[in-house]
């Protein structure tokens, strides 16, 4: 019984690899109608790849009736991963990840609907954490912070439906309060207030709108 699944589990995985290989084909034979990938005129499932001129592997998506479903990769010339993104039916729809040349994870975060949506993160080259923050419906909100290379933070600023919408705050390297005020659709509203690096008040100004009263 064992031998029987044994060589049942055998058999299927050569089939699959089969088959996978069977529809692994260079973009240059494909066609594109209305978003839609053909080859030899039927809607193609399967594995298509661009190569570099050099012949290593520069794209490679998965398709499923002529869209893109399931897990699509594009490198960069050394070889090194670029990005990897996850569709289903055309849609962007799952975790995203994109890396520097040395491997170095630059961006993390997550589509719904081709959407970016929830948490997010931005990379230095050497790993430190640049940016982080939320995505709802595509669009940036509530506190969104940016870090100097450091390590320490430049600045938070609120936002909401994709604008700045509330508080920000604004450091210098030493940790020293820099900027702070308000936000109204973009603008600056309200009293902000500017400090030395030393952390003297250097000046108070009061906006309407954008304007400076």
């Amino acid at each position: 019984m064992k031998n029987s699944i044994y060589f049942f589990l055998i058999t299927l995985t050569i089939s699959l690899f089969s088959c996978n290989q069977q529809n692994r084909v260079n973009v240059s034979e494909i066609e594109s109608k209305k978003g839609t990938v053909y080859l030899k005129g039927e809607k193609f499932s399967g594995i298509l790849y661009e190569n570099y001129d050099d012949g290593k592997l520069k794209n490679q998506w998965s398709f499923k009736e002529g869209k893109e479903d399931g897990i699509s990769d594009e490198y960069y010339k050394n070889g090194q991963l670029n990005n990897k993104t996850i569709w289903k039916n055309g849609i962007k729809e799952g975790p995203f990840e994109k890396y520097y040349d040395n491997g170095q994870l630059e961006i993390k975060g997550e589509y719904k609907d081709n959407n970016k949506e929830g948490a997010y993160e931005i990379y230095y080259e050497d790993g430190k954490i640049w940016k982080s923050g939320i995505y709802v419906d595509g669009n940036l909100d509530g506190s969104i912070e940016d870090f100097y290379p450091s390590g320490t933070i430049r600045q938070s600023v609120t936002w909401k439906n994709g604008n700045k919408e509330g508080p920000v705050e604004i450091y210098y390297e030493n940790k020293q309060l820099k900027e702070v005020g308000y936000y109204v659709n973009n603008l600056k509203d309200g009293s902000f207030e500017y400090y030395s690096e030393n952390g003297e008040l250097k000046e108070k100004a009061s906006f309407e709108l954008g304007r400076r009263k």
